[in-house]
């Protein structure tokens, strides 16, 4: 257990001595990235940060903060290293009550060999040997327990240094999972919850619904008014939208102006009815310009809405509910499509077809 947690303190600074060697600030992000090549666990990581040192052996930040995209945060490594952080303050906990023990038994010791002391000092003119003995055995026993205490408050530090750095991971993991103009849930964030809740529905039978939506015209819309105004727009969708999402389900900027809502333990006729509050309260929205107050009308929004089936994949799941979404545009925006929708109109298409030749062989 003391070996486990000696060797985590080895490989920690290590990191950071590396850290310093290539030029790069010690950041909770840096360290966590050279944490994970220098404990051998991605030899991919530590291949790319070969080639990624320039011919005086150092690492620029934009090369780092790449590194920790594709190495650490696809590759979900994050969880593991605060789950290692996690376990070291546990070893951490273990051995400062075995030091605490320890020290409370040097206590009792220097009790003892105090009443001791007292018994036998009688004797020392006579045996001078055993007084020095027995200062000797209480000077070893006093050195005990002041190494104690010192190895104690240096564990406190430790555990204290250990909790600031897991907040710092975990904050970093949590920013790194969110579109930073909207501020709601990104496309990793997307794909990661997705993925674990498709998992979740197969395993224990429960719905899942999908909901893609995309803000109409936003091109022009954007050629007319400019990428502020545009970025602008984009904000207020997200914000209609995240005050109408609740609970366990996520709302993600899926890219560019479309956005996806993952509904767990929903049924398609709730998600739509869901997607449809969401498309009337973005529309009762008026916007204006900020700097001149300038009246840009409203913004509209498709939407397409799919149910999980058991034999689905992620890409397969998002492209039914894409299809819907875009059945939803040509039948003239502003509007939701589900697949019951989708499957009624194949149903009247095929019935009016089936009229058509009815009355021609007639």
């Amino acid at each position: 257990m003391a070996g486990q947690a000696s060797n985590t303190h080895r490989i920690g600074e290590m990191a950071l001595g590396a850290l310093k060697q290539i030029g790069l600030s010690a950041t909770p992000q840096n360290y966590e990235l050279w944490y994970v090549h220098i404990e051998g666990r991605a030899p991919g990581l530590s291949r790319e940060i070969q080639l990624a040192l320039d011919p005086d052996g150092r690492v620029d930040q934009t090369a780092a903060d790449k590194l920790y995209k594709n190495h650490i945060l696809h590759a979900d490594l994050s969880r593991n290293v605060i789950d290692l952080m996690s376990r070291f303050q546990a070893e951490v906990t273990d051995l400062y009550d075995v030091i605490e023990q320890t020290g409370e038994n040097t206590i009792d010791h220097n009790e003892k060999l105090s009443d001791l002391s007292g018994q036998l000092r009688q004797s020392t003119e006579e045996y001078p040997a055993v007084g020095a003995l027995l200062e000797g055995v209480m000077s070893v026993a006093q050195n005990m327990r002041k190494q104690n205490e010192q190895l104690e408050s240096r564990l406190v530090e430790s555990t204290s240094e250990i909790n600031t750095l897991q907040r710092n991971v975990e904050s970093i993991q949590a920013e790194a999972m969110k579109d930073s103009l909207t501020g709601v849930a990104n496309r990793a964030k997307f794909d990661k919850f997705l993925r674990e809740h498709m998992a979740t529905a197969e395993e224990e039978g429960q719905q899942l619904a999908l909901v893609i939506s995309d803000i109409d015209h936003f091109k022009k819309f954007n050629d007319k008014w400019g990428h502020t105004t545009g970025d602008q727009v984009l904000r207020l969708v997200a914000e209609v939208m995240n005050a109408n999402v609740k609970g366990k389900d996520l709302l993600a900027r899926y890219g560019g102006e479309e956005f996806a809502i993952v509904l767990p333990d929903t049924s398609i006729e709730h998600a739509q009815m869901l997607a449809d509050k969401i498309r009337l309260a973005v529309e009762s929205r008026r916007l204006k310009k900020r700097r001149t107050d300038e009246d840009l009308g409203v913004v509209t929004m498709s939407m397409g809405v799919a149910g999980h089936n058991l034999e689905d994949t992620p890409d397969g799941f998002v492209e039914r509910a894409d299809a819907c979404l875009y059945a939803a545009k040509n039948a003239g925006r502003n509007r939701v499509f589900s697949e019951k929708d989708m499957n009624a109109a194949a149903q009247e298409a095929n019935d009016d077809r089936d009229n058509k030749h009815e009355a021609g062989a007639a």
